[in-house]
């Protein structure tokens, strides 16, 4: 391939790429005549590949429902973060999953701050029961279209989804994604070669005032936990419900410009912090200084070169 012209061997590349086969006589004999013309360019390549029906299908709608206990979830085969993991194992985050098991149960009110495929708030409706409540934030469409699959498939009529990105303050941001992903983030400016994804940013405050109690609330949205932390001080404060939130330095930094110590002040200063460690074990952490030590123990131990996060369970002062 040159800077302008695509060739055959693009061709063949893009169909074991995108569509995960070889190319077929009719199709590679129709680029080949394009190829020769020097009329194909690589952009138009690859929008004629992602904008096809066999791609949108492969990669968009093979939605499937996997059966846990008592409920379904529907998730994207595609999709490598959350989706194929739980179709595998039948569960996500069991540390997690066992601290909210402690803090939530029938009749409780639950706020899932980062829904994603919506795999925490299906688990918390069905836990808390009709007599409970679950708002789930989710502001990607590929997501909140599962998430409200989900709450149709089982009657889950005590869900509400708001289908925007948790902030500081209200307005319209990029988010950055990929197709065999359930994660985005904000980013602060989107790549020319790139479609770019908006969401609308609300303060939970104004959000959510019409909400009467909120027991446990779940912030794991990619570095941006503390402005959705800032937009909901109010609630916070009001309600004094048991966060569970994930504690990324990376994402902190990366994502939000957020030094992670700055996060870590502010969950100290709210209450208890404890560590959920993946193999079952907790540790608190007394300072800002002893989370971080633990989470670079946690990342050399897992040797992910900085990208290790810590899942955290804080429980309220009175």
């Amino acid at each position: 391939m040159t800077a302008d012209h695509a060739d055959l061997e693009d061709v063949r590349y893009a169909y074991r790429l995108l569509l995960g086969r070889a190319p077929d006589e009719q199709g590679l004999h129709t680029f080949a005549r394009l190829v020769q013309d020097r009329s194909l360019r690589p952009r138009e390549l690859a929008e004629y590949f992602l904008g096809s029906s066999e791609f949108r299908s492969r990669y968009n709608s093979e939605v499937r429902e996997v059966e846990l206990d008592g409920y379904v979830i529907s998730i994207r085969a595609d999709d490598g973060d959350v989706g194929r993991t739980v179709e595998q194992t039948r569960q996500w985050e069991p540390n997690v999953v066992s601290a909210l098991s402690e803090h939530l149960g029938p009749g409780g009110r639950f706020l899932d701050v980062g829904a994603n495929i919506g795999y925490f708030a299906a688990w918390a409706a069905h836990r808390v029961g009709s007599s409970g409540r679950v708002v789930a934030v989710e502001p990607m469409d590929k997501n909140l279209q599962l998430i409200y699959a989900t709450l149709a498939r089982n009657r889950f009529a005590h869900v509400r989804v708001e289908p925007f990105a948790a902030s500081d303050e209200s307005g319209v941001v990029c988010m950055g994604t990929h197709g065999g992903s359930s994660n985005g983030e904000i980013i602060r400016e989107w790549s020319r070669g790139d479609r770019p994804l908006y969401a609308q940013t609300r303060r939970l405050d104004d959000l959510l005032a019409d909400e009467e109690r909120f027991d446990v609330v779940k912030f794991d949205i990619e570095g941006h936990e503390l402005h959705a932390w800032r937009g909901f001080s109010r609630g916070l404060e009001r309600h004094r419900p048991v966060v569970l939130t994930e504690f990324h330095p990376a994402c902190l930094r990366n994502n939000a410009h957020v030094p992670p110590e700055h996060y870590a002040a502010v969950l100290l200063d709210y209450g208890t912090v404890t560590a959920l460690h993946f193999d079952g074990e907790r540790s608190t952490c007394a300072n800002a200084e002893a989370l971080m030590q633990l989470w670079a123990r946690e990342d050399a131990a897992l040797r992910t070169d900085g990208a290790a996060h810590l899942d955290l369970l804080v429980q309220p002062r009175s």
